[in-house]
């Protein structure tokens, strides 16, 4: 029988170290995302890409709620707030 829990123990093992390699990999694609939307939000604002800044705002500040219950780095969390907040000020 503890041949069977070992078992147990291993996949638990190999499970967690397969969710943290997801979330590292999503991590990398995601601060790519984010440096996207940083370079929109510190560009010279025009009416002409305001638009574009909007849809940006949007699409985030959207998303941010899901980004957070899934994301498990802080960091990530707090450069997207930190985007989404130099996407929504003005100049």
């Amino acid at each position: 029988m503890e041949k069977h829990g070992q078992v147990a123990s291993l996949c638990l093992l190999l499970v967690f170290d397969a969710v943290e390699l997801l979330n590292e990999t999503v991590k990398v694609f995601l601060m790519q995302l984010l440096n996207f939307a940083e370079a929109v939000a510190i560009r010279r604002r025009s009416l002409e890409k305001l638009f574009q800044i909007l849809d940006m705002y949007d699409a985030l500040s959207g998303v941010f709620p899901d980004l957070e219950a899934m994301v498990m780095d802080e960091f990530v969390c707090t450069e997207a707030k930190r985007v989404l907040a130099g996407l929504g000020k003005g100049d």
